[in-house]
Parts: C-alpha cells; sequence; structure tokens
C-alpha cells in the first residue's frame, strides 16, 4: 500500500503546496545528480525481475480492466514485476505531486492532460522524445492529433495518450418516449439543437407519483462547466494559460445559461441539493451530459433503458470539451527504470482497444 507520510518544510515545520513541493524537489534533485548511488533507482537488484511501480486513479470499472492488462504485460514480459497502485483522483495529484518532488514516487503514472502542463512547466516530468526516435516508438500516425498535442509541452512530448474522454448526452430512451419525443419508427430521439433540448426538458419535468422528474440534471460540475463554456467559445482560462477567462463574455454567456436552466427554464433541479447522476441511473433524470467513462456504472444498473448521443449544440461555437489519460515519467528517472517503464507505456498504447472495454475511447 502506498505509504503515508507528511512533508513539511525544512525548519519551518508548514506544510508545502504544490508548486513549493514541486519546485523543492526538481532543486533538491539538481544538487543531488552528481552524487554516486543518490535519487531514484538505488534499490534495484542486481537479479531477479526488475519491480517498476504504475500510478493511475482508475477506482471504477476501468480500474478492473487496467488491473487484466498489466497481468497480462507480467506474463508477456517475466523479468519484470508491476506494482500498481490505484489512487483516488481526489488525493492522487497531491500524493503524485509529493512522490515526485521527495523521489519516492512511480515510474510511470497518468495524469490528466489538462494538467500535465502545470507539472511539465516545472520539469518535473521526463520528455519523451529519446524514446520516439527508437525502435519502439509509439506511431504518432495512428493517434488522434488534438489527443497527441495534448501531450506536449514547448514542443517536447511530455506524455503519451491513453484515450480520450469527449462529453456526450445520455438520455433516458423510456421517458422521451413517453413524453411522444420519437422519430418516425417510434423510437427516442434525442435533441441536436438548444430548441430540441429546451424543448424535451420541459415536456420531461413534471410531478411523478409524489417525486419531481426533471428533464436535465447537472452532474460532475466542472466537468459540466467546461461542457457549456466550450460551445460558447469560452474557458476558465486565457489559450495562454496566463490569464483568467472567467470574465469573458464567452464564459459569462455559458455561465448564465447554466443558471437559467435552474432558475428560468426550471428544467434542472439545483446541483448544490440534488445528486442527478444518481437521479439519471434510478430514471428520474431524462438527460445528463457526461464522460464516456461513466458507460460501464449505466450499464451495471441492468434495467435502465438508456442511450448515448452527440451533445446538442448549445452555443454559436459548438466546440465538445473532452479530456485524455496521459502516461507519463519522473524528470527524476534512471535510465534501466525508464527503459522498463516505457516497455509498460508502450504496451498499454498497443492493446488501448482492451483498455476500451473499461469504458475508454482509444486513441
Amino acid at each position: 500500500m502506498l505509504r503515508e507520510r507528511p512533508h513539511r518544510g525544512v525548519g519551518t515545520g508548514l506544510p508545502l503546496s504544490r508548486r513549493q513541493a514541486i519546485r523543492r524537489g526538481i532543486t533538491a534533485a539538481a544538487g543531488l545528480s552528481a552524487v554516486a548511488g543518490c535519487g531514484r533507482g538505488t534499490a534495484e537488484r542486481a537479479g531477479g525481475p526488475l519491480t517498476i511501480k504504475y500510478w493511475n486513479g482508475f477506482t471504477g470499472p476501468d480500474g478492473k480492466t487496467m488491473e487484466k492488462m498489466v497481468r497480462r504485460f507480467q506474463q508477456d514480459n517475466p523479468d519484470l514485476r508491476v506494482d500498481m497502485q490505484i489512487i483516488p483522483w481526489a488525493q492522487y495529484y497531491d500524493k503524485l505531486t509529493l512522490g515526485i518532488a521527495f523521489d519516492e514516487g512511480p515510474d510511470l503514472f497518468v495524469v490528466h492532460g489538462s494538467r500535465l502542463q502545470e507539472f511539465a512547466g516545472h520539469e518535473a516530468f521526463l520528455p519523451l522524445d529519446a524514446f520516439q526516435q527508437g525502435p519502439d516508438r509509439v506511431p504518432e500516425e495512428d493517434l488522434v492529433p488534438a489527443a497527441l498535442e495534448a501531450g506536449r509541452f514547448q514542443g517536447r512530448l511530455h506524455g503519451v495518450p491513453l484515450d480520450c474522454h469527449p462529453s456526450g448526452l445520455y438520455y433516458n430512451r423510456r421517458l422521451f418516449r413517453e413524453a411522444g419525443i420519437v422519430d418516425a419508427r417510434g423510437e427516442a430521439r434525442p435533441p441536436t439543437t438548444l430548441k430540441e433540448f429546451l424543448d424535451a426538458a420541459h415536456r420531461m419535468t413534471k410531478e411523478v407519483d409524489g417525486q419531481r422528474q426533471w428533464g436535465f440534471g447537472f452532474t460532475w460540475l466542472p466537468y459540466n462547466f467546461y461542457t457549456f463554456a466550450y460551445q460558447h467559445g469560452g474557458s476558465s482560462l486565457t489559450p495562454d494559460l496566463k490569464r483568467s477567462a472567467m470574465d469573458s463574455q464567452e464564459t459569462i454567456r455559458a455561465l448564465e445559461q447554466m443558471r437559467g436552466l435552474v432558475t428560468v427554464e426550471k428544467v434542472a433541479p439545483p446541483p448544490e441539493s440534488t445528486d442527478s447522476w444518481i437521479g439519471f441511473r434510478q430514471g428520474r433524470v431524462a438527460m445528463a451530459f457526461h464522460g464516456i467513462f461513466m458507460l460501464a456504472d449505466l450499464e451495471a444498473t441492468g434495467e435502465l433503458d438508456f442511450a448515448g448521443a452527440p451533445l446538442p449544440r448549445m452555443g454559436p461555437a459548438g466546440r465538445v470539451f473532452g479530456g485524455s489519460h496521459m502516461l507519463c515519467m519522473p524528470a527524476r528517472i534512471r535510465p534501466a527504470r525508464a527503459r522498463a517503464a516505457w516497455r509498460l507505456l508502450r504496451y498499454l498504447s498497443d492493446h488501448s482497444l482492451d483498455w476500451a472495454e473499461g469504458g475508454q475511447v482509444p486513441v
């Protein structure tokens, strides 16, 4: 199990912030790199399988799929042993930051594409270009360009995308049919425009057996925010990532639209007091925006009559927010461990169709 150990500033007794921890760890690394025997890899065995540490946050059904993939990798590579740690995302980045900064972290790990530049900007991740110039390169021409680009920082590759998870529409087909929102064959017809979305949401928001049924529900708010913001051409930061864009007209319009679904249209419950994802699973919420990674959760219900569709166009930009899980290595990893970690990285990339069983879209 992962060791729990607080890290404090030297001589201060004060906890380090994430940024301070990264900076201090990198500074220490620069000062110690010339000392023989220091740093990562001093415990490597002269004989027997080499153990590499692999961290991720796949606590859902996707974690079971990843465990199977790692077991198959070890069967095919008996000279390596993989110590995989699955850590909840809520604690993951704090543990990863401290692990890298204090040289106790993994050899290979997963980060979201949206977090890669934060770490790469502090030189905490190993550039992978040298591996891509060798015979065991990951064929970049086979990868989704947008996901691959998210793995680059200042022109260098710091992460190899494992998957992509764009936002989409989940809808309850039974509720659509009952509301008469069907196509010529009588099948549930998902909305494709804002007008159709609002019409469907109003028709399915009503009292049913003494309980409120909602046409729409907010699920994971950060994900929902970016979904609406991208539809309007907004975001939380400017394109250069140096300033807040929360006060831009595009982002304000997206936030006003989100608030309006609750306070004006009254087709969605207040997100602070309602778990709309549970409501959707229980058949009390007709539509929800979420990622492909929630598919297995819905399939586990066994009885929910649902389907997925592209997002309706909610704003003029019509852009779809999506993320990607990146496979990365720490900057201070020793060459032998880096080569072993690359073998695992390449295996996971080559078997992305197996990864799709966990509810992720391969790149």
